[in-house]
């Protein structure tokens, strides 16, 4: 019972932590839905009311549905949360963000999921310029970005004091977009991908979505093991990349799909294979297809390849379509001052 209770709590941080602002118990109770968890706005007042005499939560409150913010303390314990409990959450962050995205294809605008990537100040225009080569040689999920002074926000995310945001789309995105067409995606893996002559040939690390806390490629770009930019300079190297499977007989409207993403700069999709049957080694399930995406890090891995330190935040927050810009513009929008988010 102890270990349900405290899944229930970090449910209810997670919640407070992603809001835009503060919140109370009878949205709590409608976004804790995605966790797997209906609770009622008294039990979520309860909870909420314990965890601020533990220091986890705070704000003001007026009367009995004021609302509550997360504390640093809060923040603490998501972090320190049981490692029982957060495997798997990387698979649930997935498939809550892929429904919640609002993106209309047809209309080019609504919300896509956009990863976020912080970059000292000093460094910002080094980072912008290892960028570049890799969307260059699309090996981005796209080819728009965001970009964020100290201080301005990209969806829900705060550029912190002294550095700057890079957003970068990820591959989740794709997700969102079949789910809209009616095409359910399953999301495998993420992985580290070997091109040579800038065709993939094999996967070299994978980690599974349902069996990890963390996304895999903070993982590999922390951990070395990409060379994204030789990639993008040589057609050989090491990328990150994604393993979705989708429906056989939905084949030919994802190949539809696909055209229509990339006639607008949105195609991240490196491989569909054939019915039925292995993409690079790996099986599919009987009655699906493989699919490899690239993975939407990328362009930033190769800012902590030319040794430029940088915090990662894949899965990150939803974002306005229309707010991105082309990555060829990034130099641009560095330079200018104040800084304004336009296409």
């Amino acid at each position: 019972m102890k270990d349900f209770d405290t899944k229930r709590k970090i449910a209810i941080l997670r919640v407070l932590r992603d809001a835009d602002g503060p919140i109370g118990s009878a949205v709590i109770a409608r976004e804790i839905q995605a966790y797997g968890f209906t609770l009622s706005s008294r039990t979520i007042r309860l909870y909420l009311e314990e965890m601020e005499r533990s220091g986890w939560v705070g704000g003001a409150r007026k009367g009995r549905s004021g609302g509550r913010t997360i504390t640093p303390q809060g923040e603490g314990e998501i972090k320190d949360a049981l490692i029982t409990e957060r495997v798997g959450f990387t698979a649930a962050r997935v498939d809550a963000l892929a429904w919640q995205m609002t993106f209309d294809l047809n209309a080019r605008s609504g919300l896509v999921v956009l990863n976020v990537t912080t970059v000292e100040t000093p460094h910002a225009a080094r980072a912008v310029e290892a960028m570049i080569p890799v969307f260059r040689a699309g090996l981005g999920m796209g080819t728009y970005a965001a970009f964020a002074e100290p201080g301005e926000r990209l969806g829900q995310f705060t550029v912190p004091p002294g550095h700057v945001g890079i957003g970068t789309v990820c591959s989740v995105t794709m997700n969102g977009v079949l789910l809209s067409e009616r095409v359910p995606t399953v999301s495998r893996f993420g992985g580290v991908l070997e091109l040579e002559g800038r065709e993939p040939r094999r996967f070299t690390d994978v980690i599974y979505y349902d069996g990890t806390s963390l996304d895999p490629l903070e993982i590999f770009i922390k951990g070395g093991l990409t060379s994204v930019g030789e990639a993008a300079r040589k057609g050989c190297g090491r990328i990150g990349a994604s393993f979705r499977e989708i429906p056989t007989s939905a084949r030919p409207q994802v190949e539809g799909i696909r055209r229509k993403l990339q006639a607008i700069g949105l195609d991240g999709v490196l491989l569909i294979g054939k019915p039925n049957q292995p993409l690079l080694e790996f099986p599919v399930h009987e009655g699906r297809t493989g699919m490899i995406l690239t993975g939407g890090l990328n362009p930033t891995a190769a800012i902590e390849e030319a040794g430029i330190p940088t915090r990662n935040f894949a899965l990150c927050t939803l974002y306005e379509f229309e707010k991105l810009i082309p990555y060829a513009d990034l130099p641009e929008r560095l330079a200018r001052k104040p800084a304004k988010s336009a296409r």
